[in-house]
């Protein structure tokens, strides 16, 4: 089985603050077939959107301007990156539904019983989502090369250095932001400052002036930002109970216009829901809760839970130029600009340990607390003392 996670050196040129999941490949169109037309991409109201599986095939540009502010502090984060894939397809994680959100699953490979892959391998997701160990590519290379696996090496580990084309839209800037912003490839970025680079329903202006070698045509475009999220009540005022308890959690925020998004990340994946802005409230189930912490451990399990309002305009007449050697390229490029507000907040629970409970934001052992003998509150006589749950 052929592991797509051999493709990605070649395909991807990609700046980004969030995690990007090992994606399933799927059969396309080689750079060759120049047969899609860009312009009836664009026009067609019917076409589908960037993430809809039945959009015609096409390459993917994504543009991010957003900011990330702390629940417990307020302090926001400028967010801002640019990924560009040969091949829509690329970017399709291995998901699965649970309830209304999906969940970029994590690969877990077992061997001989035990977790994990033998040395000099990794584990990944091959082309049916199945977390299988694969070999890595090793062998180094010069600056502007990448290590494949090739039958035609030289040697017998099957691996050859070979130049590296990149895949990217050449320089990027933009007007109407609240800083100059001017990207360069691989669109390696260091945002400072406190706060979003844009102004809530402003209007947006980027300019790239094209791939070099192969990529995205010169394009120029303009988007409208999308206004501020902020939840109300508070992620912050969650109790670690609440969080790692039995029930759903509600979140709340000023109603608006745009999409909002709810994501939940821990270490069983990236549950991913969309909620109704108009709406202004959403019901994480625990169901959700539960597939993002994963399997349960003695040690404690960390989680994120994050509610983004964003905005995302799809332009689809862009073009692609110049070829990847051995990778599918399509003509037809699309953008999606995107404009991004986000509160998050962090938890840890109390572990999985018997009597382990959270009482409160206070992680107690109810086998031996006195305080919280056998339950959270349950207290013991000063005379007495707790043991197995008991006041004794």
């Amino acid at each position: 089985m052929r592991s797509f996670a051999s493709h990605l050196p070649q395909a991807l040129s990609i700046v980004s603050l969030a995690l990007l999941g090992v994606a399933c490949a799927n059969s396309v169109r080689s750079a060759d077939d120049k047969t899609a037309d860009p312009a009836s991409a664009a026009q067609d109201p019917a076409a589908g959107t960037a993430d809809d599986d039945s959009a015609p095939p096409h390459a993917l540009g994504t543009i991010v301007l957003g900011e990330q502010h702390s629940a417990s502090d307020g302090l926001s984060t400028p967010v801002i990156s640019a990924t560009f894939l040969p091949d829509a397809k690329l970017a399709k994680g291995c998901n699965r539904k649970v309830g209304t959100c999906e969940v970029t699953q994590v690969p877990r490979c077992t061997t001989g019983g035990t977790v994990g892959c033998p040395s000099g391998e990794a584990c990944a997701f091959d082309d049916i989502c199945q977390p299988r160990c694969v070999k890595a590519c090793t062998k180094a290379c010069t600056a502007g090369e990448e290590c494949f696996f090739s039958t035609s090496a030289p040697d017998a580990s099957g691996m050859e250095c070979k130049k590296s084309t990149r895949f990217d839209a050449g320089a990027i800037a933009f007007s109407g932001t609240t800083q100059a912003i001017s990207l360069f490839p691989p669109y390696a970025v260091r945002p400072e400052g406190n706060g979003a680079p844009f102004v809530p329903g402003s209007e947006i202006k980027v300019v790239a002036t094209g791939a070099k070698e192969a990529g995205f045509a010169r394009f120029e475009e303009r988007f409208k930002a999308t206004s501020f999220l902020e939840t109300n009540p508070s992620l912050r005022k969650l109790s670690r109970a609440a969080v790692f308890g039995s029930g759903s959690i509600p979140v709340a925020w000023e109603p608006g216009e745009d999409a909002v998004v709810v994501t939940v990340s821990g270490g069983g994946g990236v549950a991913t829901c969309k909620a109704d802005d108009k709406a202004g409230k959403f019901e994480i189930q625990r169901a959700v809760l539960e597939a993002a912490i994963g399997e349960s451990t003695t040690s404690s399990s960390a989680l994120s839970i994050s509610v983004s309002r964003e905005r995302k305009e799809v332009k689809k007449s862009s073009k692609t130029v110049g070829s990847l050697p051995g990778q599918p390229m399509q003509a037809v490029g699309w953008l999606e600009l995107v404009t991004r507000s986000s509160e998050v907040a962090s938890f840890t629970s109390c572990g999985a340990g018997t009597g382990i409970a959270a009482c409160g934001e206070v992680c107690v052992n109810t086998l031996s607390d006195p305080k919280n003998c056998g339950a959270c509150g349950r207290t013991c006589l000063s005379s007495q003392y707790c043991s197995s749950g008991v006041c004794r």
